[in-house]
C-alpha cells in the first residue's frame, strides 16, 4: 500500500497557511496599463491536511473577483499541482510544476475559443510575512508575457475588499 497522509513536502508551503493581504496588479492586454487592486486571501489546509485550499476575494475591472484553488505535491509524480478557479473566467485550470531554490513555479494549458497557450504561476522572494506572486502567458512556452502579478503580506486589515 502507498504511503498515505500529507507528503512531507507541504512543510514547504506551510507558511501559507492563514490570512493574507492582497496587492493585486493586472495587465488586461500588451498595449494597456497595469490596473492595481486590493484583496484578501485565506489559505487552509484540507482533506487531513493533504491539499493546501486557497480562497480570494478581491475586486477585478471595478466587479466582484473570487476564487478559489487547492495546491498539493503529487507523491506519485513528484511534482506540485495547482488547480483554480474563479467567477470571471468561469474555467477550471490545472497546473503542475517544480519548487527549486525557494520558488515554486507551475504551468498548464489555457484555451480560448481561438486559441491555445500556457500559463505559468510563481510563488517566489518567500518570506514568513509576505511573497510575491505572478502569472505570465505564452503561446510558445519559450516567450512568456506578464499578466498580473501580486504581493501577499500577512493579514493585518481584518476585512476583505469587494467594492
Amino acid at each position: 500500500m502507498p504511503q498515505t497522509g500529507p507528503p512531507r513536502q507541504l512543510k514547504k508551503i506551510a507558511f501559507l497557511e492563514g490570512d493574507w493581504d492582497v496587492i493585486m496588479k493586472v495587465k488586461p492586454s500588451s498595449q494597456s496599463a497595469w490596473v492595481e487592486t486590493q484583496g484578501r486571501s485565506n489559505f487552509q489546509f484540507v482533506l487531513d491536511g493533504a491539499v493546501l485550499q486557497q480562497i480570494y476575494e478581491g475586486v477585478m475591472s471595478g466587479h466582484a473577483f473570487r476564487g478559489i484553488g487547492y495546491l498539493a505535491f503529487n507523491r506519485f509524480t513528484c511534482k506540485w499541482q495547482h488547480v483554480w478557479s474563479d467567477n470571471v473566467a468561469a474555467v477550471i485550470s490545472i497546473y503542475e510544476g517544480e519548487f527549486n531554490e525557494g520558488r515554486l513555479e507551475v504551468v498548464g494549458d489555457e484555451r480560448t475559443d481561438k486559441t491555445t497557450f500556457q500559463v505559468r504561476a510563481s510563488w517566489f522572494n518567500i518570506q514568513a510575512d509576505r511573497f510575491e506572486w505572478k502569472l505570465d502567458t505564452s503561446i510558445d512556452g519559450v516567450t512568456w508575457t506578464p499578466f498580473m502579478s501580486a504581493v501577499y503580506t500577512r493579514g493585518i486589515s481584518g476585512q476583505t475588499t469587494t467594492e
